[in-house]
């Protein structure tokens, strides 16, 4: 192969793995406390909203349902408004997350085991968000999103990515 089509091929590489990924998550809550996940990755203990990348030919909620579904076994979602938007612009990926209002009812949620990356699950106080890691860095929002009874306009807060904390 050609010195110009083996550089090609690696811009083509490197314009992919940037190509911007959908992640969807859901906000539940339940008598004050907020439903979390726990996650590891390179050595890093972190909380996040449950969800996931929405797949090729899925809606939002389809997506949002789906990830719900395999990562805690949840059949019945009632998805509710968009509330907030923000953007992962990291030196490795690029991810606009969109996070709904999600009520599960009386469902209970069972943490799928099966998958390396999950290794926690918890109501966690509201009131705590600001004492974890969570990622992306927006539990400032979430706790106003709840406070405010997911009412208002979607806060729309722009990259949100922060180097990895020590």
């Amino acid at each position: 192969m050609s010195a110009s089509l083996v550089s090609l091929a690696s811009l083509v590489d490197a314009f992919e793995s940037m190509t911007p990924e959908i992640r969807l998550a859901a906000i539940i809550t339940r008598d004050g406390t907020i439903l979390l996940l726990q996650h590891q990755k390179k050595g890093a203990r972190y909380w996040v909203l449950p969800g996931g990348r929405l797949q090729a030919g899925e809606t939002l909620e389809a997506g949002l349902k789906r990830e719900l579904r395999e990562e805690l076994g949840l059949r019945s979602v009632d998805v509710g408004s968009l509330v907030i938007v923000c953007e992962t612009l990291a030196p490795d990926r690029n991810v606009v997350n969109l996070i709904y209002q999600a009520d599960i009812g009386e469902g209970r949620p069972e943490l799928d085991t099966s998958d390396s990356v999950l290794t926690g699950m918890d109501w966690v106080p509201t009131s705590r968000l600001g004492e974890l890691d969570f990622r992306p860095p927006i539990a400032a929002t979430v706790a106003d999103v709840i406070a405010g009874n997911f009412a208002g306009p979607v806060r729309l807060l722009g990259d949100t990515w922060t180097p990895v904390r020590s």
